[in-house]
């Protein structure tokens, strides 16, 4: 898991896949405020963008997620949010699979989860092994609005992660 903002990327972006950079760099290019929430392709079938608008819920109430095929760059645009994260998806239990047809499962407990607190301009990236619990509250209830990069692994040109499901 990676945690940043868009003042700090500039400086910090060295330290980042290309692909990664490449996703940055679509936030950073485009106008969100024209946009209706949905699925943007950037790399057809590879890479793209889903623009998301929801109410955070309490943390109890929200599932834990993981990814096999893709990486995620949550981006926030409006709102505030917390995100529980976690390593080590083997670790966990699945209690619904969704991995052959959307690339999702999820999990009701995780262990030595650790919460991050996203405000607008920041992003957080999670990779296969990063259990996710996106869209708590932080304080109470809020409206966000966030843009969800998914890069299929595959674009990770030096394998990183194609054997560590």
């Amino acid at each position: 898991m990676i945690v940043c903002c868009l003042r700090d990327w500039e400086r910090e972006k060295f330290a980042l896949h290309p692909i990664i950079n490449k996703g940055i760099k679509f936030i950073t290019q485009t106008d969100f405020s024209t946009l209706t929430p949905g699925k943007i392709d950037i790399i057809p079938g590879k890479m793209f963008c889903l623009l998301q608008e929801m109410n955070t819920v309490p943390a109890n109430e929200m599932r834990a997620e993981s990814h096999f095929k893709f990486v995620d760059i949550q981006f926030l645009l409006q709102g505030e949010e917390t995100i529980g994260v976690a390593r080590g998806a083997a670790q966990h239990q699945v209690v619904e699979d969704r991995a052959e047809n959307h690339d999702i499962v999820f999990y009701q407990e995780t262990n030595n989860e650790s919460l991050i607190r996203l405000v607008p301009g920041m992003f957080a990236v999670f990779f296969p092994q990063d259990l996710h619990r996106p869209c708590c509250h932080t304080y109470s209830e809020s409206f966000i609005r966030k843009a969800v990069i998914k890069i299929h692994l595959s674009l990770f040109d030096d394998g990183l992660f194609m054997n560590n499901p």
